[in-house]
């Protein structure tokens, strides 16, 4: 955790003393006595048994109780009319309670922890985070122009000398044309005739002003980080943290270990996505190939979701294992720029200061299908809060966040 360092300094101070006495503090720590060069004893200046007790950590109280988050959870799908939802809450870099309420499957399939969800937008996280894995290998510039990996000369015609680069499709200011609802487009050989000039849009690119939330600039993103990687994304992700940490999620639904558990998606009470089409959303082995899942499609728990939260908010560790270095958190956390919606864009985060009786919270949100969720988590105390929900109402609270999952989040973070 961030703060364990102001815990350790007594020890630390302790060890450096006993360093730099060589044997003689070896010595005395066995009840011997020392010479003054006189011939006579002399009672020993320091030993062990004088040492001051150190001072114990404490053991920090629970942020919320499985009780209390279960509670949270029945009455904000109540309050919204969720079909099902799913709650995990992390403090210290542990998930430390998880619930679940409603319908998995409406009326036959009760809804648990374990049962899987295709995310929406909360996907945008899992690329950034891929992106900063990347980037650890040596295999991503973010500022590098995209024409390195994609074979073409990559950039608008209204501004040819403005490079393209990973780092402006993590902010949404690519400008590229938002043709995420074909099919056909968002193929890798459709996506490279874009990239090389037809399917940009007016507008400098990489400018504030430019910032248009872009579900197909995503897209292009995922496909050329397989590109520069030389292998799918769920591979990359799979190997340098969904298996270190224990878990089960894919960018397609069919992907999963776990298919037995996935989730079909419900608008209100209708269904949206069945887990029949969810299983044909299946990798296809073949690094850009298509852009299809990375806008939306990674598929997971809300609690396999805390367990990223929680990376993050750690800078990078997980369970005393440094997963992704600090510094490709910190570029994922760096604000860009302020948004006319009040938060700061990040890489590919939000940043919204004095939020839910916080300094400052990072969060995405999700929808999509019925689908609502959020991401969250406070990088000062390592706080976070992530809930799913399916089949609730769309209201959503002053800062853009749906309200099924602001409700929740605001008890957790302003009790804390």
């Amino acid at each position: 955790m961030k703060r364990a360092i102001f815990c350790l300094l007594p020890a630390l101070a302790l060890a450096l003393a006993l360093a730099g006495c060589g044997r003689s503090a070896a010595v005395m720590a066995a009840g011997e006595t020392q010479g003054d060069g006189s011939g006579k004893a002399m009672t020993p200046s320091f030993s062990v048994s004088h040492r001051p007790a150190p001072t114990p950590i404490p053991t920090p109280e629970p942020l919320i109780t499985q009780e209390e988050l279960e509670a949270l959870a029945a009455r904000a799908g109540e309050d919204y009319g969720a079909m099902g939802l799913q709650a995990a809450v992390i403090q210290d870099g542990e998930v430390i309670a998880q619930a679940a309420w409603g319908w998995a499957v409406n009326g036959q399939v009760s809804m648990t922890t374990e049962h899987k969800m295709r995310c929406a937008s909360l996907t945008k996280v899992s690329v950034g985070l891929c992106a900063g894995v990347l980037m650890d290998q040596g295999l991503l510039d973010p500022q590098a122009d995209l024409s390195e990996y994609w074979g073409v000369d990559v950039g608008s015609p209204y501004y040819p000398d403005v490079p393209i680069t990973a780092d402006i499709l993590l902010t949404h200011t690519s400008t590229l044309a938002d043709v995420s609802g074909s099919l056909s487009a968002l193929k890798g050989s459709s996506a490279r005739q874009r990239l090389a000039g037809s399917g940009f849009l007016g507008g400098k690119p990489g400018e504030a002003g430019s910032w248009t939330y872009n579900n197909y600039g995503f897209s292009v993103l995922g496909m050329t980080l397989e590109l520069a990687a030389g292998q799918v994304l769920d591979r990359v992700m799979g190997d340098a943290l969904l298996e270190p940490m224990g878990i089960d999620a894919a960018f397609e639904a069919g992907s999963v270990a776990g298919t037995g558990l996935l989730c079909p998606l419900y608008q209100g009470r209708s269904m949206t996505r069945s887990v029949d089409t969810q299983l044909g959303y299946v990798c296809i082995d073949q690094p850009g190939y298509r852009g299809n899942y990375f806008a939306g499609g990674f598929t997971c728990s809300a609690g396999d979701m805390a367990k990223l939260a929680a990376l993050l908010a750690e800078d990078g560790v997980y369970q005393a294992e440094q997963l992704i270095s600090s510094e490709s958190v910190a570029y994922l956390e760096e604000p860009a720029f302020r948004t006319g919606s009040g938060f700061f864009q990040c890489h590919p985060l939000r940043l919204w200061e004095d939020m839910y009786g916080r300094d400052r919270l990072y969060y995405h949100t999700g929808s999509s299908y019925g689908f609502y969720g959020l991401i969250s988590y406070d990088p000062d105390t390592g706080d976070g809060v992530v809930v799913f929900s399916t089949g609730a109402s769309g209201a959503a609270d002053q800062y853009g966040v749906y309200s099924v999952c602001a409700d929740i989040a605001r008890a957790v973070y302003e009790n804390a």
